[in-house]
């Protein structure tokens, strides 16, 4: 991310004995605004706390990060899931919630992953009062992230991240709507697999992740071009991924089949089933 596109100066971090520190500096002396006031004197659940400021001309805002990790960092490690995103978009809906009932402006919300945190299954986020900008079209961004943190080889989690990056491309979305649109898709699926309705053979949400997978309904064409898009999002390493999966039956075949040499070919029995 360019800090400059948020008005910001530069971004450091602090680090004390027991605390560590996220530290956002802008041009312009400090000011003690009702922004600040507002967030001083209130406890507002899903955002950093902060403190405020002025340094040789400059505004200074520093954010306890203290445990934290930065959305930057985890998805590194690992994949995110249908289920975290539905769980993330309903926290970041709740901050904004919280912003709007204390008359702050959505607008101020950082929507980067270097400055959205995670720490015990909770997302928190940073408000800065330095600058605004459109709170809408940073998150669309963010779903660009979610494209490429995606678990690939689970079909629920492709769906969502897709219909997340698409549905904020249009004018005025509402991410409300986005949400009951995957959480009913989500429940389509767990009612389709209680009444036995899964064709066998049928992958679906991974057992141990504790979800329900967004498959196919049965019967129906399964349209590949969302896979195709997705494919292009991530500029060739999916595609490895794919090839991966669809070599896979064969290469297992092949292995059952490998110790006669190659004069013994002819006399190789091939079950039809396996085919």
């Amino acid at each position: 991310m360019d800090v400059k596109e948020y008005g910001i100066k530069q971004v450091g971090i602090r680090r004390g004995l027991d605390t560590t520190f996220l530290v956002v500096e802008c041009e312009g002396e400090y000011t003690e605004d009702y922004q600040m006031r507002m967030l001083e004197e209130n406890d507002m659940e899903g955002l950093l706390c902060l403190r405020g400021h002025g340094e040789e001309g400059t505004s200074m805002y520093e954010y306890d990060i203290s445990g934290k990790t930065s959305l930057k960092t985890r998805y590194k490690e690992i994949k995110i899931d249908m289920k975290e995103m539905i769980k993330f978009i309903t926290e970041l809906l709740n901050v904004i919630r919280e912003i709007n009932a204390h008359l702050l402006d959505a607008d101020h919300l950082l929507l980067d992953p270097e400055y959205i945190f995670w720490e015990d299954g909770a997302y928190y986020f940073c408000y800065y009062p330095g600058g605004g900008w459109n709170v809408w079209e940073a998150f669309h961004r963010l779903t660009e992230q979610f494209v490429q943190w995606t678990d690939f080889r689970d079909d629920a989690s492709v769906r969502t991240s897709f219909l997340l990056h698409k549905e904020t491309m249009k004018e005025n979305y509402s991410l409300h709507k986005i949400a009951r649109q995957i959480e009913a898709m989500q429940e389509e699926e767990v009612k389709k697999r209680r009444a036995g309705e899964e064709r066998p053979g049928q992958t679906g949400w991974p057992e141990d992740r504790g979800g329900e997978a967004l498959t196919a309904a049965p019967g129906s064409a399964y349209d590949t071009s969302e896979h195709d898009w997705i494919a292009k999002q991530e500029a060739g390493s999916s595609i490895m991924r794919e090839t991966e999966n669809m070599w896979r039956p064969v290469r297992d075949f092949l292995r059952r089949h490998k110790k006669p040499a190659w004069r013994d070919w002819d006399g190789i029995y091939i079950d039809e089933e396996e085919l």
